[in-house]
C-alpha cells in the first residue's frame, strides 16, 4: 500500500469511528428523576430529586407536638419526600425568620402552625407569592385564603371546647364549682376552645367558675403550681383544661383519685397514663398527628400538580376516658 492510500484509509477510519460515538455509542446517564406526580419548578434539585419540603411548628415542648413531628416524619418517608422541621419556640418574630430563611432555602411546600395568627399573614404571603406551597397546621393565620395558603389541617377546636364542657357538665350533673387553665392568651387555637367552654357553659347557670381562667402556656409544671395554689384557696369540682399538659399539671396537683374532675384536649401519652392512674378523668383527642400527616400528604399532592377534595382538612374528636383509653394507646 502506497502512502496516499494508506493515509486514505486512515481517514476513513477515523471517520467511521466518530460517526459510530457520535450516534450512539457512548450514552449519556440518565437524568434524575422528577418527583412523582410532575416537574416541581424551584428546588426540584435536591438530593435524589425529592420534594424539600419544611415544616415549623410553635414548640416542641409537650408530648402532642412531639407526636405531631413523629407523625410527619413517618408521612414523609413514606411519600419518599425530605423534611426539615423547626421550632419557633413560640416565638412569632423567630418563626417568620424561618418562613424567609426556608423560601431562600429553595423549599418547595412550608407548613407551620402560627405562633400569631394575625402576625404571619405576611411572611405566609410573601412564600406563597415567590411560588412555595403553603399549608397551616393545627391551627390557621387569619383570614388565610386571602394570605395565599393553600390548606389547613386541623382539628375543630370549637367543637372539641364544646365536646370537653359537655362531658364536664354532665360529670357534674349540670352544677359545680370549676376553674380554667388556658393557653397564651394570644394563641387562636386556645380561643376557639374558649369559644366552645363559654357556648356549653351559657346553658348551665349553675356551673360557677369560683376563678379567672389561668393562662399557664400549655405547661404541665406551670399548672401544677396554679392548682396547687386554687386548691388552698377554693372548694372545686372540676378543673377544665385547654390541652393535655396542663390537665397532667393540674392532676399532679390534686393525686390519684381526688374526685375532682380534671379534663384535657389533645390525646396524648401522657394525658392517657394520667386517665389510666386516676390523676385526671379525660381527654378531647384531635388527632394531632393526623393533622401533620394529612398537611404533608396534601402538599405533596399539590406540588405533583393534583388537587384536593377540600383545602380545609379536619380531624375528628373523641373522648377519651378510664371506659376506653385501652383503645387508643
Amino acid at each position: 500500500m502506497n502512502k496516499k492510500k494508506f493515509l486514505a484509509t486512515l481517514l476513513a477510519c477515523v471517520m467511521a469511528l466518530a460517526l459510530t460515538t457520535g450516534c450512539g455509542g457512548k450514552t449519556d446517564a440518565p437524568a434524575a428523576p422528577a418527583p412523582a406526580g410532575g416537574d416541581s419548578g424551584a428546588g426540584s434539585d435536591s438530593a435524589g430529586g425529592a420534594y424539600k419540603i419544611a415544616m415549623i411548628q410553635q414548640h416542641q415542648t409537650n408530648a402532642f407536638q412531639i407526636a405531631v413531628t413523629e407523625a410527619a416524619e413517618a408521612k414523609a418517608a413514606e411519600l419518599g419526600v425530605e423534611l426539615k422541621i423547626l421550632s419557633a419556640d413560640q416565638d412569632a418574630a423567630t418563626q417568620i425568620s424561618q418562613i424567609e430563611q426556608c423560601v431562600s432555602e429553595g423549599y418547595q411546600a412550608i407548613l407551620f402552625e402560627p405562633v400569631d395568627p394575625d402576625g404571619l399573614r405576611d411572611a405566609a404571603k410573601n412564600a406563597a407569592d415567590a411560588g412555595v406551597v403553603v399549608i397551616n397546621i393545627i391551627s390557621a393565620c387569619t383570614d388565610w385564603e386571602s394570605a395565599g395558603i393553600s390548606a389547613v389541617s386541623y382539628g375543630n377546636n370549637v367543637k372539641a371546647g364544646e365536646t370537653e364542657m359537655q362531658q364536664v357538665a354532665d360529670l357534674l350533673g349540670g352544677k359545680g364549682n370549676i376553674a380554667i387553665l388556658t393557653g397564651p392568651s394570644a394563641d387562636a387555637g386556645g380561643l376557639q376552645r374558649m369559644e366552645g367552654y363559654e357556648t356549653i357553659l351559657a346553658k348551665y347557670p349553675d356551673i360557677v367558675q369560683v376563678v379567672s381562667p389561668a393562662d399557664c402556656a400549655w405547661d404541665t409544671a406551670q399548672a401544677q403550681a396554679t392548682v396547687e395554689s386554687w386548691l388552698s384557696a377554693y372548694d372545686l369540682d372540676a378543673i377544665v383544661c385547654e390541652n393535655d399538659g396542663m390537665a397532667v399539671g393540674a392532676g399532679n396537683a390534686a393525686g390519684a383519685n381526688s374526685g375532682i374532675i380534671i379534663s384535657g384536649v389533645d390525646g396524648t401519652p401522657d394525658g392517657f397514663e394520667a386517665i389510666k392512674d386516676g390523676r385526671i378523668t379525660g381527654t378531647v383527642s384531635q388527632n394531632g398527628g393526623a393533622m401533620a400527616a394529612n398537611g404533608v400528604e396534601a402538599a405533596v399532592t399539590l406540588l405533583s400538580g393534583g388537587t384536593l377534595e377540600t383545602n380545609v382538612l379536619v380531624t375528628d374528636n373523641t373522648w377519651i376516658d378510664s371506659s376506653n383509653v385501652a383503645d387508643y394507646e
